[in-house]
């Protein structure tokens, strides 16, 4: 008569190992890792300011990510390079590039 609670009690720790334990899980585990963010760099920040200006909108673009993580001194040699990249069409804006 021992043996039934005895059994019971096994079969009892049997079923919740194997609740606990992921191995009988249906449902998969979600996920822990992300999307890493994309790391932008000087030349994407040189490609925004460019198309702004291109557009005919330029505007300071120095808090958009793609170049918040410029320093000032380099935010301000981007927007140098872009000038310089259409010094003709500043200074002569009836000439087509």
């Amino acid at each position: 008569m021992r043996t039934r609670p005895a059994l019971a009690t096994a079969g009892l720790l049997l079923a919740l190992t194997a609740c606990t334990s992921g191995s009988s899980d249906p449902k998969p585990a979600p996920s822990a890792t992300t999307t890493p963010a994309k790391a932008y760099t000087f030349q994407d920040c040189v490609a925004l300011l460019d198309y702004d200006f291109s557009q005919g909108t330029p505007k300071d673009d120095s808090k958009d990510p793609e170049c918040a993580h410029l320093s000032p001194d380099e935010y301000q040699r981007a927007v140098g390079e872009v000038l310089t990249n259409h010094k003709d069409e500043i200074l002569n804006p009836t000439s087509t590039p």
